[in-house]
């Protein structure tokens, strides 16, 4: 665990130069890394940028070509196809979608255009709510992004961001036009395929296991395992340096990652952010889950109130383990999993679900 503080402190330290060297590019672009012979993972040098796009897995075989959650615009989904076209001439057959946000399957209209034959797999729960209000991307007007431009520019005309926070507000709105345009021309995707455990892909002496392990992050999580390779990509199950933790279900999380420690695997791409080498950051994130668990039960029965469970929370040793004292790391590990977290596990405290199929509006 101490390996991973120390590696958490150096990605915190090194995140302004990330975001200078973003510069030459736009927050869709993907960085690619070699696993093994035929697979490869894309990823983003700066994940906290907006919209949030999804690591992507491709794995070419014989007969065929799988993908694991095929990036997050249309613009990202097209440099995937662009990848994969520069790697083979092989079709894409087989498509994976890990949870039902827009985040990890809204690349892929781009790639079916291309080969309409692929299969588009899902989870039986990421197929009903994959349609849901939050993944509907008609065209917003102009007030999301005037909202989100002057909040922006007031950080950056205050003078109190400090240079990371700086650098990612001065990224944010150098990329807005693009942005907006892609979550325009955004849509759903709908599966074909659909299971509800376990499923094994063969593209030709090449295995693939996809396997729902309960709910986690969501109802409809799942993963992808490559056992020959030793290679796993998680979804939103893991995310780093800040995890997510809306709608999550904490205490089945807690079990899925536990699950997921017990598979051999020397590579480790997760939903987002930098791929892994070893489970030390899924220490560390069962330990910020079951805190946050507990500690809003305890409240629970007390009585409190949600607004009063998020004043007595006592994040003071847990938070810096994962941001390592950056403030943008801080507004991100607040926005992206205390709040939603908390909220989620004082819906469950409650008796009620944390991620209802409502969400999807059927």
């Amino acid at each position: 665990m101490r390996r991973f503080f120390h590696a958490c402190l150096i990605a915190a330290s090194s995140l302004l130069s990330l975001l200078a060297a973003a510069r030459a590019a736009d927050p869709l672009e993907l960085e690619w890394a070699k696993l093994a012979d035929g697979v490869w993972a894309g990823v983003r040098p700066v994940s906290l940028s907006a919209p949030p796009t999804s690591s992507t897995l491709i794995v070419i075989g014989d007969t065929g070509v799988f993908v694991f959650d095929p990036a997050g615009t249309p613009l990202a989904g097209e440099r995937v196809l662009a990848k994969i076209r520069s790697l083979t001439e092989r079709p894409v057959t087989h498509i994976a979608i890990s949870n039902w946000r827009g985040a990890h399957s809204r690349g892929a209209d781009k790639i079916v255009e291309a080969f309409p034959d692929a299969q588009i797999i899902a989870h039986e729960f990421t197929a009903r709510a994959i349609e849901n209000a939050e993944n509907t991307f008609a065209q917003r007007g102009d007030k999301p992004k005037t909202a989100s431009n002057n909040r922006f520019e007031k950080a950056l005309a205050g003078g109190e961001a400090a240079a990371t926070t700086r650098a990612y507000f001065e990224e944010e709105l150098a990329h807005r036009d693009l942005v907006e345009r892609e979550i325009g021309a955004s849509r759903p995707v709908e599966p074909t395929r659909i299971f509800s455990d376990a499923l094994s892909i063969d593209v030709g002496g090449r295995k693939i296991e996809l396997r729902h392990m309960g709910p986690g992050k969501s109802h409809g999580d799942i993963i992808a395992y490559l056992p020959k390779e030793r290679i796993l990509a998680t979804g939103d199950i893991v995310v780093s340096p800040t995890p997510f933790g809306a709608n999550c279900h904490p205490k089945g999380w807690v079990r899925v990652l536990e699950q997921l420690k017990t598979l051999p695997a020397d590579k480790i791409v997760p939903g987002h952010g930098a791929i892994m080498t070893d489970t030390d950051y899924f220490d560390l994130l069962i330990g910020a889950i079951n805190f946050a668990s507990d500690e809003v039960a305890r409240a629970v029965r007390k009585g409190m109130s949600l607004e009063e469970t998020k004043e007595a929370m006592d994040w003071s040793e847990m938070e810096p383990r994962f941001t390592g004292g950056d403030p943008l790391l801080a507004i991100a590990f607040n926005d992206r999993f205390k709040t939603p977290i908390v909220e989620a596990a004082y819906k469950i405290a409650n008796g009620e679900d944390s991620e209802p199929l409502e969400l999807a509006g059927r």
